[in-house]
């Protein structure tokens, strides 16, 4: 019970960044699970003191939640760089993995872990590996508020198999200078340019879960 119950935090602080409140929509998404089974599950995590629940709006993490969720972030991020960068797993493959991985590691592994890997500042997925600011979305907001034109710099992404293989699929980069030429509302697509003028659209939708700040 307590693996299923990280599950659902991983899920809510992945889903919060910029955003002021995580709704049942996103969870049943991402956990793959009915209405039914989000509502008993945020019911149990209310009862624990870990989120706070509102009806129809979503749920929010509580200090004691968040407190858990930056230490599971923390590990999984750790987990999904070993993968990626010294076992060289398909990045799609790596989130999945890393969180069987991760829900079971102990602090000692982590710090064991994080000396092996040098001490590395961000996931291959953009997240933070700072304990102190994995939550930290003040300097952020998700692509798909933006409007053009604007120059931006995509940080990171919420990690999905999904999303990893379509943006993968788009080579969208993050950490440099990307430039929002226009967005055309009736696609729901977002127009970016690389600084060679390469074109790459994006969908509304997985721009939802793309975290960028203005350059």
């Amino acid at each position: 019970m307590l693996n299923h119950r990280n599950t659902y935090l991983k899920i809510i602080a992945e889903c919060s960044f910029a955003r002021p409140r995580v709704s049942n929509k996103q969870i049943i998404h991402f956990a793959a699970v009915t209405p039914a089974t989000v509502t008993e599950m945020t019911r149990s995590l209310q009862s624990a003191g870990l989120v706070n629940r509102r009806r129809y709006t979503g749920v929010t993490l509580t200090e004691t939640g968040q407190r858990l969720a930056c230490q599971l972030l923390y590990h999984y991020r750790l987990c999904e760089t070993f993968l990626a960068v010294k076992l060289h797993l398909p990045l799609a493959v790596v989130p999945e993995q890393a969180w069987a991985m991760a829900d079971t590691l102990t602090a000692d592994t982590a710090v064991a872990l994080n000396h092996y890997l040098n001490h590395p500042q961000r996931s291959p997925f953009g997240g933070l590996l700072d304990p102190q600011r994995l939550l930290d979305d003040t300097p952020i907001t998700r692509l798909s508020t933006l409007t053009a034109p604007a120059t931006i710099i995509l940080e990171s992404y919420l990690e999905s198999a999904a999303l990893v293989n379509y943006l993968q699929h788009l080579a969208l980069p993050l950490g440099v200078p990307l430039r929002i030429t226009k967005y055309d509302a009736s696609l729901n697509l977002f127009y970016l340019e690389d600084e060679t003028h390469h074109e790459i659209t994006v969908n509304g939708q997985a721009a939802d879960y793309i975290y960028a700040k203005k350059a």
